[in-house]
């Protein structure tokens, strides 16, 4: 059984898709410190051609809280600067209507919410529309230990898997740590070719928050370019 196990970021982009569609458990990292400007808390959509960054508020926390115990802070108006900044984008695109009634009530503040559960609530609501299926758990209810590789071969065996699927951006630190080769625990490293699709600008531009090829595509659309992927 293959395991993945990713942050939950903030309208991750489709590569974070394809990697929890190849596998047949997903779990969300959500039992690690907060970083500071990170996809944690930002991402980016495309506007007239150019990229523009949506980042979440929140609010006051330790340097060392996980992500799991940091709360957002609904007193200032981020949530209808996103849908602003959306509609400003995409409004005249051909999945302007499906992507704007997906995401509103995601955007829709509600009292004491935590950031990981909003950014899993997006990509689990997001997931769903896109017929994945992959059993998903959340890290911080595994009760894991150990850093780093240590941590995530733990999990690993907490879900009962029997190889991990991992991006490429962190192969040079397990590979240097050697904790899986140790252990002799069979680990594919997963890397995402963006597929262009229509953002009714040119040149295409890649590595956008998913929302961008909903607005422009559909959720039909996006999940064609993930069987292809």
């Amino acid at each position: 059984m293959r395991a993945a196990i990713m942050q939950p970021t903030y309208l991750p982009y489709i590569g974070y898709f394809h990697l929890m569609r190849r596998v047949d458990v997903f779990v969300f990292l959500d039992d690690v410190q907060l970083e500071r400007r990170s996809w944690q808390t930002r991402n980016r959509i495309c506007a007239a051609g150019e990229e523009q960054m949506l980042s979440v508020s929140l609010k006051k926390h330790n340097q060392t809280d996980r992500l799991d115990e940091v709360f957002l802070n609904d007193e200032g108006d981020w949530r209808r600067k996103h849908l602003d900044a959306m509609d400003n984008a995409y409004r005249k695109r051909p999945g302007f209507a499906e992507g704007i009634d997906f995401i509103r009530p995601h955007l829709t503040p509600q009292p004491d919410q935590k950031l990981s559960d909003f950014n899993i609530a997006i990509i689990e609501d997001a997931a769903r529309r896109l017929g994945i299926t992959t059993l998903v758990r959340r890290a911080s209810a595994l009760g894991c230990g150990g850093k780093r590789s240590e941590h995530l071969l733990a999990i690993c065996r907490a879900v009962g898997a029997t190889a991990y699927v991992s991006p490429t951006g962190s192969r040079e630190y397990m590979e240097e740590e050697g904790v899986f080769r140790d252990a002799g625990f069979p680990v594919a490293y997963f890397s995402h070719a963006p597929k262009v699709y229509p953002q009714g600008f040119e040149p295409f531009v890649p590595y956008m928050a998913f929302i961008d090829a909903v607005m422009n595509i559909g959720f039909a659309g996006l999940t064609e370019l993930l069987a292809d992927a």
